[in-house]
């Protein structure tokens, strides 16, 4: 829920403003190409938890949960103000999913247990 809250509270605009957390995409289709990507993915069953709406080439930032394995919005990379979420039982499994994606530009694992960081930070690519 912290998070969603953050979120919502990011504020979109101009990026020549101080206040500004979210600038324009690229491009008004690069926006409108995350836009297909994200319906897809919601109807594949992905859960859109907040943003996610396109004005031109601004795009809300969003949450998105649970992604299947084979939409766009897990397996490409997606060059847009979005967080992808993901819950695991065992550990081990979700960092061998973590690693079976072709690219590998950003990972965050969060936990208490320092053991399970270390082992996180030497098994994910």
């Amino acid at each position: 829920d912290a998070l969603i809250t953050a979120v919502k509270k990011l504020k979109g605009g101009d990026p020549r403003q101080d206040n500004t957390s979210i600038r324009p995409m690229i491009s008004g289709s690069s926006a409108a190409t995350v836009e297909k990507s994200v319906n897809e993915a919601v109807k594949a069953g992905t859960k859109l938890l907040v943003g996610g709406k396109r004005r031109g080439a601004f795009m809300e930032p969003m949450i998105l949960e649970d992604a299947p394995f084979d939409t766009d919005t897990r397996k490409e990379e997606i060059f847009s103000p979005v967080i992808l979420l993901y819950s695991y039982n065992d550990f081990k499994e979700a960092v061998m999913e973590a690693t079976s994606t072709h690219y590998g530009l950003q990972a965050g694992v969060f936990m208490c247990d320092l053991n399970k960081a270390f082992y996180a930070f030497e098994h994910i690519e």
